[in-house]
C-alpha cells in the first residue's frame, strides 16, 4: 500500500484534533462538575436557611396568637370585671373584720 504523504498529514490532523477535542471536553467536564457540586452546597445551605427562617416563623405566628388572644378587648373587660369582683370582696372582708 502506498499512501500519500498529504493523506498520512491529514489523518494524523484529524487524530489530533479529536484527542485535543477529547481532553478539552473532559477538562471542561470536570470544571462542570465542580461547579454543580458548589451550586449543590449552595443550595442545601439555603435549604437549611429556609427551614430555619420558616420554623422561627412558625414560633412568631404561635407567640403572636397567644398575645393577640391575652390582648382581646373580650379578654380584659373580663379579667378587669374579675379584679373589680376580686377587690370589692376584699374591701367587704376588710371591713366585715374590722367590725367584729
Amino acid at each position: 500500500m502506498n499512501f500519500e504523504p498529504s493523506l498520512l498529514l491529514t489523518a494524523g490532523g484529524m487524530l489530533v484534533s479529536v484527542v485535543s477535542a477529547a481532553v478539552i471536553v473532559r477538562q471542561r467536564l470536570a470544571t462542570t462538575i465542580e461547579h454543580l457540586a458548589d451550586i449543590e452546597q449552595r443550595i442545601r445551605a439555603l435549604d437549611n436557611r429556609i427551614d430555619k427562617n420558616s420554623t422561627q416563623l412558625d414560633v412568631l405566628t404561635q407567640r403572636q396568637g397567644v398575645i393577640s388572644a391575652m390582648l382581646d378587648p373580650a379578654n380584659m373587660e373580663r379579667r378587669a370585671r374579675e379584679a373589680e369582683r376580686l377587690i370589692t370582696e376584699v374591701e367587704h372582708l376588710k371591713a366585715q373584720r374590722g367590725n367584729t
